[in-house]
């Protein structure tokens, strides 16, 4: 499986929360997952590691002073490789701003430990900088997580453009795996965004939606991944059954 990027430009999408439990989805059915925190706010290494520290992390690597294999991380709770994000990563911009070929400095770095993973996640900043620049051309695809509500088209349409852009500005072509309906609660509403979807921007939307389900919250804040917080929840088997239908 090639390196796939989860994003959206909208907050509040369950976008991290979608990259956390897939990643550890994956890992309980026996795939070796390497999973890429690349948004300064440092969501996803917080929900795994809590307040720990790392000497290096995914900045140090982007600007040359690390090896990317010096930084990875193994979380046994969610049987994951990790790539740990700093706050430094939000003025990455201005520090990289003279660099020949910054945009694909990411996608140089992974080539040397493609091959030993199944599966390479990457959660993205909810902004179209930089390093979201580098995650889209370091990845064969990506995966779209929306609420269900119409800012949420917004944000597809911006990603789109971003897309196209990417393909006739640097010519290198992403592909959309889909979208992925999280926060959800009333299926009216959630029929009516899928046919919008399918519509407007000739998307796949996944069958298996994520429901606003206070168990993910939970399973955040003991640092852990919804499946083994709370195995029976209808998030965790949410989840579980999303992975398997992002997989094939």
């Amino acid at each position: 499986m090639a390196v796939v990027s989860i994003i959206n430009q909208k907050g509040g999408v369950a976008k991290t929360t979608t990259a956390l439990n897939v990643a550890a989805s994956w890992a309980e059915q026996g795939k070796k997952v390497l999973l890429i925190d690349l948004d300064p706010q440092s969501s996803a290494t917080k929900a795994i590691f809590s307040d720990r520290e790392f000497e290096k992390t995914i900045f140090d690597v982007v600007i040359g002073q690390a090896d990317i294999q010096d930084v990875i991380v193994h979380s046994e709770e969610f049987n994951i490789d990790v790539i740990p994000a700093e706050i430094m990563l939000s003025g990455i911009d201005m520090q990289l701003a003279a660099h020949f070929g910054r945009e694909q400095i990411l996608r140089k770095k992974l080539e040397p430990i493609h091959r030993k993973y199944d599966a390479i996640l990457i959660d993205c900043s909810p902004s179209l900088g930089l390093m979201t620049i580098n995650a889209l051309l370091a990845s064969k695809d990506i995966i779209i997580p929306i609420c269900p509500e119409y800012f949420s088209m917004k944000g597809i349409e911006l990603i789109l453009a971003t897309l196209r852009n990417i393909r006739s500005g640097l010519g290198y072509k992403i592909g959309v795996r889909g979208v992925v309906i999280t926060r959800f609660r009333d299926r009216r509403v959630v029929n009516e965004v899928i046919q919008q979807v399918k519509e407007r921007y000739d998307l796949k939307v996944y069958r298996n939606f994520i429901p606003d389900n206070i168990a993910v919250e939970e399973a955040h804040h003991h640092h852990l991944p919804v499946l083994k917080h709370a195995p029976r929840s209808r998030a965790a088997k949410a989840y579980k059954q999303l992975s398997k239908e992002l997989w094939g």
